[in-house]
């Protein structure tokens, strides 16, 4: 009877076995774990922890030497999500080498993923319950650590199940599901957090969809169980997970650093939205939070239109060139924001930034899965996380004591306006290293 359920609800297929169309709803099941990762780690980074990072902490000037700096808010928000994102660099790719390897009887993918969901809603519940700054970074790592060990092998799991001539639709529906789980988070975390004596209820719904959709996929989707032994030893694969082939996979290189450029803008405007909207217009929490998820929101909803259309275009019109265009349109909406006057200003520009946003993630994944090597696709997705990591590893740091100094200890919002000025470089360096990138096909 055990088997009958195992072949029924953890379905595997042979390592070798051919990848067959997918339906819709195919798709849907396949990305849904992208809805959680969107709706959890979003609103997390962009309103629950600078919230309580604010609630734990104080502004303080630090001396070196003949040197002040002045540590607010985006300061020690930048600390605690460095540390963070250094775990991702070096956990994901790691973890995601590892299933490439694995010969488990329920798939390569499928115990990681169950065992980093069970390490998320464990670790996003503590969350729930710090008390002190000190709490918090230390569960907010060890959630980054469960997070990943999902994540890695989740992202080879894709490349698994998707045929060549799909990937440009998959890669729609990633976007999608990502873009609609960002809007979803911030619609119901900003609303429970407009009482803010609901902070541990917004919270506390993050390990819930986590759960749920991490159910959809161990359940629902087939994993392919690997018989043959690697030819290469498990502590040599870890080793070299971070490792790529510059020469051989020099492409994919490449759009890797275009891909950190890139994605360091939106990791920033999402990391310092909320304490940019509380401190210029001198809200309140409750309607700081509420503005800044609709800012947010705004723009992923246009994100989100794009994703299904922009990953159609791609297949017409390249994927290089709808990256391009992501590059340039996401320059000119941030530069719009420095001069914005206005909250309804500061919407209206922050639609110009979805756009970009939306045309970059549908087209991105797919990009990335045509110029990687499908025998390792678990490690070279998890290597990609590395430029989603490393863009909040440098932008947070860079930018947190930036803004604080040009704020000097809350005289002046201008520290924002700086960083926006930032992001628009980021945006035409992602454009520049994009150039060498060749549209290809690997196998």
């Amino acid at each position: 009877m055990v088997n009958v359920k195992e072949r029924r609800f953890l379905r595997t297929l042979h390592e070798s076995a051919v990848r067959t169309h997918l339906t819709w709803p195919s798709m849907l099941v396949l990305s849904a774990f992208w809805f959680a990762i969107a709706y959890v780690m979003q609103p997390l980074g962009g309103t629950i922890i600078p919230l309580l990072v604010d609630r734990f902490t104080d502004p303080m000037t630090i001396h070196l030497g003949p040197f002040a700096i002045a540590a607010d808010v985006n300061t020690y928000v930048a600390v605690l999500d460095t540390v963070g994102a250094a775990f991702a660099i070096v956990w994901q790719p790691a973890i995601g080498a590892i299933s490439d390897n694995s010969r488990f009887a329920l798939g390569r993918r499928r115990p990681f993923i169950a065992l980093g969901v069970v390490g998320d809603i464990v670790f996003l519940t503590l969350i729930a319950f710090v008390t002190s700054f000190w709490g918090l970074l230390l569960a907010y790592v060890f959630f980054q650590i469960a997070s990943n060990t999902a994540q890695g092998p989740y992202q080879g799991m894709l490349p698994d199940q998707v045929p060549a001539n799909q990937r440009g639709e998959a890669s729609g529906y990633y976007g999608l599901m990502n873009m609609v789980g960002t809007i979803v988070g911030f619609l119901v975390v900003g609303a429970l957090l407009i009482p803010t004596h609901h902070v541990r209820i917004a919270i506390l719904t993050l390990p819930v969809v986590i759960a749920v959709a991490g159910a959809l996929v161990i359940f629902g989707v087939p994993d392919r169980r690997r018989t043959s032994s690697s030819d290469q030893r498990l502590h040599r694969s870890v080793l070299l997970s971070v490792a790529i082939d510059t020469r051989r996979y020099r492409d994919f290189a490449w759009l890797m650093v275009s891909r950190l450029f890139f994605l360091m803008a939106p990791v920033a405007i999402g990391t310092y939205a909320f304490n940019f909207i509380r401190f210029t217009f001198n809200y309140s929490e409750g309607k700081a939070s509420l503005y800044s998820s609709a800012l947010q929101a705004t723009i992923l909803v246009f994100a989100a239109v794009l994703c299904m259309t922009a990953g159609f275009l791609a297949e017409r019109y390249g994927k290089k060139r709808l990256i391009m265009a992501a590059c340039l349109i996401g320059a000119v909406g941030s530069t719009l924001l420095i001069f914005a006057p206005s909250l309804p200003w500061i919407l209206g520009f922050g639609l110009i930034v979805g756009i970009s946003l939306g045309t970059f993630l549908s087209v991105d994944w797919a990009f990335m899965t045509d110029l990687i090597p499908k025998a390792e696709a678990g490690r070279y997705m998890g290597v990609s996380n590395i430029a989603t990591a490393s863009a909040g590893l440098i932008a947070r740091p860079l930018l947190g004591p930036i803004i604080d100094a040009f704020n000097n200890n809350r005289t002046s919002a201008v520290g924002y306006r700086v960083m926006f000025g930032i992001v628009t470089g980021f945006f035409l360096i992602a454009l520049l290293t994009l150039q060498p990138v060749r549209e290809i096909k690997v196998e």
